[in-house]
């Protein structure tokens, strides 16, 4: 009995870890196998590939029980009948086979007669697990080695909530995974720097333009890697000795309760990145940095770097797509927002002034702009949607 119960809690222990993704699910189902005397363990879960069970390697009858007999199987059809009549009373309950289905049915199943009874499945016992499905576990004995019992029934009763629990893991895991992927994605989109600093500016995430930024020849930031080994980690640090204690100011209140604020880091070649720093909003805090840290809040600060003495214009492309102007219209409308004037634009281009005239009526038209300057402001607007960190 010893035996047995330190082997319920070293599976029980195997259940968490698989389902916290630093086990093996094959390691839960050779100790299932090995507590109930069976030959098999299912635990069958959908997915892009199908349906397919976490508990065995997929030998030849797992691939043809995926491919064809799940959806023939009347275990599992009975699963789905009682999840969804009766989930709250069938859920971490565990039952023989034949009270889950009738002996002459099985017998007759194309499920019996072409797979089980050649891949010791014969005989069976089932518990309910699921979230907004059926996940039945199955233990299954072929015909030589005789029927379990009710100190079975008992025995997979005492794993099912844990197993269940297991299952609610990997799916707030995988949405956790999924979450964090769509947010580091959505900042690498954005048409500004961002990074998420802990409060000693150590970088917990850098999106596409900023790290580019650190990287260019006119930056007055850079990444400094820090600690004797390379896991130790890369923090931000201005050029400047004096915007560096002033980045760190910044930093300190926005991770302490504090507002936090804005500076300006010139680079030696004279180009100025406002930065604005501000407390890392929970959700974002989490999703960058929450696999980091085992899910252990802190507090972040959320840098956002501009420059401010480059003018951004819009490519000729998105003027087109979004006023309709022609090629030509696009291109003057462009030349004449990076500051030429309307002769400049003619002579750049080799056309008439009359030519470039006449375009920057249509532009005006199309972009319902009443003058150049209201032109230019839409045109400002637009330029804040353009990636500027390059």
């Amino acid at each position: 009995m010893k035996d047995t119960e330190r082997e319920l809690a070293d599976c029980v222990g195997a259940i968490y870890q698989a389902g916290a993704g630093d086990g093996s699910w094959f390691d839960v189902g050779e100790r299932i196998c090995r507590i109930m005397d069976a030959r098999r363990a299912l635990l069958i879960l959908g997915g892009p590939g199908g349906p397919r069970n976490l508990l065995m390697p997929a030998d030849g009858s797992e691939i043809a029980y995926s491919d064809y007999f799940h959806a023939r199987d009347p275990y599992a059809a009975k699963a789905r009948y009682d999840f969804a009549t009766a989930r709250a009373y069938h859920l971490g309950n565990a039952k023989l086979g034949a009270e889950l289905v009738a002996e002459t049915e099985l017998l007759r199943s194309e499920y019996y007669f072409d797979l089980a009874r050649h891949h010791e499945r014969r005989d069976v016992i089932g518990g309910m697990a699921g979230l907004t499905e059926a996940t039945p576990i199955l233990v299954a004995r072929g015909d030589d080695t005789g029927a379990f019992d009710e100190t079975h029934v008992r025995l997979l009763k005492t794993l099912m909530p844990h197993v269940q629990r297991a299952i609610e893991l990997r799916a707030r895991l995988g949405r956790d995974d999924e979450a964090v992927a769509l947010t580091r994605a959505a900042l690498d989109a954005l048409p500004v720097g961002v990074s998420v600093v802990d409060a000693g500016l150590k970088i917990r995430f850098i999106n596409d333009l900023a790290r580019r930024y650190l990287a260019g020849p006119d930056s007055g930031l850079f990444s400094l890697r820090s600690g004797p080994y390379a896991g130790s980690g890369v923090y931000l640090a201005a050029m400047s000795r004096e915007e560096a204690g002033v980045l760190r100011k910044l930093v300190a209140s926005a991770t302490s309760g504090g507002s936090g604020g804005a500076m300006r880091v010139t680079s030696r070649n004279g180009a100025v990145v406002a930065l604005m720093v501000a407390p890392a909003p929970l959700g974002l805090a989490d999703d960058v940095s929450g696999l980091e840290s085992g899910g252990a809040r802190e507090p972040l600060a959320l840098i956002i770097l501009r420059p401010l003495n480059r003018k951004v214009v819009p490519q000729a492309d998105m003027l087109c797509e979004m006023f309709g102007f022609s090629r030509a219209e696009a291109e003057v409308a462009v030349a004449l927002t990076g500051g030429a004037s309307a002769e400049d634009v003619a002579r750049g281009r080799g056309v008439s002034l009359m030519t470039v005239r006449s375009q920057i009526r249509s532009i005006l038209g199309k972009s319902e702009a009443e003058n150049l300057r209201d032109f230019e402001r839409t045109m400002a607007t637009l330029g804040a949607l353009v990636p500027q960190l390059r």
